[in-house]
């Protein structure tokens, strides 16, 4: 072996040792001590034979923070561990902005949540996040009655109670419709929407909120961010409410009364003599459909509750969203 040759295997082992980021191809000239390092191309072990690289250990996917360890976090490329220096990572991997990561690449996109599931109970998944809803908190927001908890049902978007809900156009007041089990104005002959609705191609009058996704976006007299925009909280236990005309407070935020309105059953409230309170609405009772025909004909069915009904009510294709096609919606009992 020539002195030259000597002499350039030993400088590179020499600068493997020192931490320069050399990566050395020739034999070395002996074991020596083992080190380790990184820089911005890697982590690498080296030693008199040269150097090797440490690949970072395998992530663990995840769709939020409880499906990670209690000293990680869940992000867009998995688990990552929390640090506060190199040595809290794992071999293969650097502290960069308090997440271990491999050098070359950059920790992901924090990812608290991505489902219902991975927040605690009381609480929803809203852009990425974990927000309290419910109680106080204003309405869960969902898509099905399984995202609702606490015998609450899925309509229009939110979590509400059974009670504030329809099933038929009767139980709206005048000029509205049943959609999805609110009652909505119907605009369908080019009636005008209430201000912060939308008239939908379906023919009803929906919200147009686009001010917010979170509660984190809205502050001031409207804290509260319900179907894209963001109103006032109320107290849900006060007998006053205090919330705009048009608007009613539920569980702590003040939303667009789309609650059905029952003619009956309350204090001054009476059916004619003729009728009957039934669920909360003044009813023709029948056994016949030709009873109901000579009542009104426009409510000429005796429907299966022994009431009489439209053609519509009396024989419903849906009484919720959830008994149509997917991406249909239910309303005046047609899926739509």
């Amino acid at each position: 072996m020539t002195s030259f040759g000597l002499l350039t295997r030993v400088t590179v082992a020499a600068a493997a040792l020192a931490g320069i980021g050399v990566m050395a191809s020739a034999e070395g000239c002996g074991p020596g001590d083992t080190r380790y390092y990184c820089d911005n191309t890697g982590c690498y072990n080296c030693d008199g034979y040269g150097c090797h690289p440490v690949n970072p250990p395998a992530t663990q996917t995840c769709t939020g923070d409880k499906s990670c360890l209690s000293n990680q976090i869940c992000t867009s490329k998995g688990c990552a561990t929390i640090c506060k220096a190199d040595t809290d990572c794992a071999q293969g991997t650097t502290c960069q902005n308090g997440l271990c990561a491999a050098p070359s690449t950059t920790p992901g996109t924090p990812l608290q949540c991505t489902t219902k599931a991975d927040c605690s109970a009381g609480e929803e998944c809203v852009g990425n996040k974990c927000q309290a809803c419910g109680g106080t908190n204003g309405p869960c927001s969902c898509s099905t009655n399984a995202d609702c908890s606490g015998g609450q049902v899925c309509a229009g978007g939110l979590c509400t109670d059974p009670n504030n809900i329809c099933q038929y156009s009767s139980e709206c007041g005048a000029g509205k419709v049943c959609a999805n089990g609110e009652c909505l104005v119907d605009c369908s002959q080019g009636q005008t929407c209430p201000t912060g609705m939308t008239c939908s191609s379906k023919g009803v009058c929906e919200p147009s909120g686009n001010q917010c996704t979170s509660d984190a976006q809205c502050s001031g007299s409207t804290p509260k961010c319900v179907q894209g925009q963001c109103t006032a909280a109320c107290d849900p236990n006060s007998a006053t409410s205090s919330c705009p005309t048009g608007e009613y407070c539920d569980q702590g935020a003040c939303v667009v009364d789309t609650r059905p309105s029952p003619n009956c059953g309350g204090t001054g409230q009476q059916c004619l003599s003729t009728q009957q309170c039934v669920d909360g609405y003044c009813r023709y009772t029948c056994t016949t459909d030709t009873q109901c025909k000579l009542i009104d004909a426009r409510i000429g069915y005796c429907a299966k509750d022994g009431t009489c009904r439209d053609a519509q009510e009396a024989n419903p294709q849906c009484l919720s969203s959830s008994d149509c096609p997917s991406g249909q919606s239910c309303i005046s009992n047609q899926c739509m």
